[in-house]
C-alpha cells in the first residue's frame, strides 16, 4: 500500500459538505496546497494548521495535520511552491480500502491513516494519524466519516520517570538535581502530548 498511487475512485453516502476552504494567507476559497505534492481525486485530505498547509494524508504526516476531507479533484502541485495551487476538500462518509486488520469490532472506533485512500486499526502511539471514524464495512472496504471534528487524535500514554515524594527525600544536592531533571523531561512528555492531541500549539 503507498500513498500517491492515482486517483482512487470513491464512493459517498448521504451528501457531501464542504470543509473549510478558507486560506489564512489569501482572500481566495481553497487551502494552499504543499509544495512538491500532488493530491488525487477521491484521496483522504490533511490540512496542518502549523505549516498552513495541505497535502495527501499520509501516516508520516506532521502531528499537527488533520484529515478534513476528500479531494474532489486531482490537485498537482509537483513543480510548485507551497500554495501555488489549492485545494477545497469535502466532508463526508466515505468508502476507503481496509488494510485487512479493521472489522466489525472497530465500529464506531477512530481508525489510522495507512496511505491517502486506505485505513487500519490504531496502534495507540504518537505515529498514529487519525482518519475518521468507522461506520461500516463492505468487503475489502471501510465507510468512515471524514472531516475536521472525526479526525481526533485517541488517547496518548505517557510514562513519567519522576517519582512523588523523591525530591523532598533527597539526601544531597546530586539527588535532588537528578529528580528535578526527570520531572522536566516529564513536563515536556506532557507537553509534547497535549499538542499531538491538538490541545496547546507547538512551541515557536
Amino acid at each position: 500500500m503507498a500513498s500517491k498511487v492515482g486517483i482512487f475512485s470513491l464512493i459517498t453516502l448521504a451528501g457531501t459538505q464542504p470543509s473549510s476552504h478558507h486560506n489564512p494567507e489569501t482572500a481566495a476559497p481553497g487551502l494552499p496546497v504543499k509544495a512538491s505534492e500532488i493530491i488525487y481525486q477521491g484521496v483522504m485530505v490533511a490540512y496542518d494548521p502549523a505549516n498552513s498547509q495541505a497535502q495527501s494524508a499520509d501516516p508520516t504526516m506532521p502531528a499537527t495535520a488533520r484529515v478534513i476531507g476528500f479531494a474532489e479533484e486531482t490537485v498537482d502541485n509537483r513543480n510548485g511552491v507551497k500554495g501555488a495551487l489549492k485545494i477545497r476538500p469535502f466532508a463526508a462518509v466515505g468508502r476507503v480500502k481496509n488494510d485487512g486488520n479493521v472489522t466489525a469490532a472497530h465500529l464506531y472506533r477512530q481508525l489510522r491513516v495507512v496511505d491517502d485512500h486506505t485505513v487500519g486499526v490504531p496502534a495507540g502511539t504518537d505515529a498514529d494519524r487519525p482518519a475518521g471514524i468507522m461506520v461500516g464495512l463492505d468487503g475489502d472496504y471501510v465507510f468512515i466519516v471524514v472531516s475536521p471534528e472525526t479526525a481526533v487524535r485517541g488517547p496518548v500514554s505517557v510514562t513519567l520517570t519522576s517519582t512523588n515524594g523523591t525530591a523532598a527525600a533527597a539526601a544531597d544536592l546530586a539527588a535532588l538535581k537528578a529528580e528535578t531533571e526527570k520531572a522536566g523531561d516529564d513536563i515536556r512528555a506532557i507537553h509534547a502530548a497535549l499538542v499531538l492531541a491538538g490541545i496547546l500549539a507547538p512551541a515557536a
